[in-house]
């Protein structure tokens, strides 16, 4: 095991720790924002609306939350949600922005207490789990990246679109260190991967699967005869990756994420 993997593994398992030690410290008057920023650090760090924690000294997690209703006879459901910030010295890139835009100004506090400089945001496709941010960021003039597929979805949503696109399969927001790949449909029509060649990491959006969930999610907009395919071509591509993260949920070493992916999408796959 490599020691990005375990340290990727040693800060997940800090995090739940002191995830669980929450309610104690509610009940005691601590605030979370509180146990979330040490008094020598402000890495890991919370508020009530996003959680960034570092996951190696070049990568950083940020949950933010939802409460969905999926189902009219059920109560609806909070979920969380995936985006990352990639550190390269005092400049930082953000892979998918958090789910709305009211998310954005507590990230980009982080960033200015970390003193990093945002240079460009990249989507992975046009929900708004993925590009909830654009708006924001465009309104103050930061360097937004999607594909034209994913602007041309955003347009017909009537949602706020990246200010740079690109076309093809392969795009690369810094080079030699962030890679976004499109390995076709499946969770929806426009879904990239983003590859960390530096980390061995995968950041896998919402065409992978978190390995705890066995359901295939919200499919209005997945293209579902396909979807198994393009998890394949991914794992092709990326025969060496150490570390996968889904759009949901948490990461996991090795190729499990892919597995587990292809055998949740692989019943409705079309094999003609």
């Amino acid at each position: 095991m490599s020691k990005l993997i375990e340290l990727i593994i040693a800060r997940l398992k800090v995090t739940r720790f002191f995830t669980s030690l929450l309610p104690l410290l509610f009940l005691l008057g601590v605030s979370s924002t509180a146990v979330a920023t040490p008094a020598s650090s402000q890495v890991n760090w919370s508020s009530e609306l996003i959680k960034i924690t570092e996951v190696s000294p070049t990568l950083y997690l940020v949950k933010s939350y939802k409460s969905v209703q999926l189902y009219q006879d059920k109560p609806a459901q909070t979920f969380d949600s995936n985006s990352f910030i990639y550190v390269d010295n005092s400049d930082a890139y953000l892979i998918d922005t958090p789910w709305s835009e009211s998310d954005m100004p507590d990230l980009m506090r982080w960033l200015e207490m970390n003193k990093l400089q945002l240079m460009g945001t990249i989507v992975t496709h046009y929900h708004q789990d993925r590009a909830g941010g654009l708006g924001y960021l465009d309104k103050l003039g930061y360097a937004t990246y999607a594909s034209e597929m994913t602007n041309q979805l955003l347009v017909n949503d009537k949602q706020p679109t990246s200010n740079h696109s690109f076309s093809g399969d392969r795009f690369e927001l810094l080079k030699g260190k962030i890679e976004a790949f499109y390995p076709g449909s499946g969770h929806s029509m426009d879904n990239l991967v983003i590859w960390l060649p530096e980390e061995k990491v995968i950041v896998g959006g919402c065409l992978l699967k978190d390995n705890k969930v066995n359901n295939l999610g919200w499919t209005g907009d997945a293209d579902l005869a396909n979807w198994y395919h393009s998890i394949n071509k991914v794992k092709a591509e990326f025969p060496h990756v150490e570390f996968i993260f889904p759009g949901h949920g948490e990461g996991a070493k090795g190729q499990s994420i892919l597995d587990h992916s292809l055998s949740v999408t692989k019943g409705v796959a079309s094999f003609e």
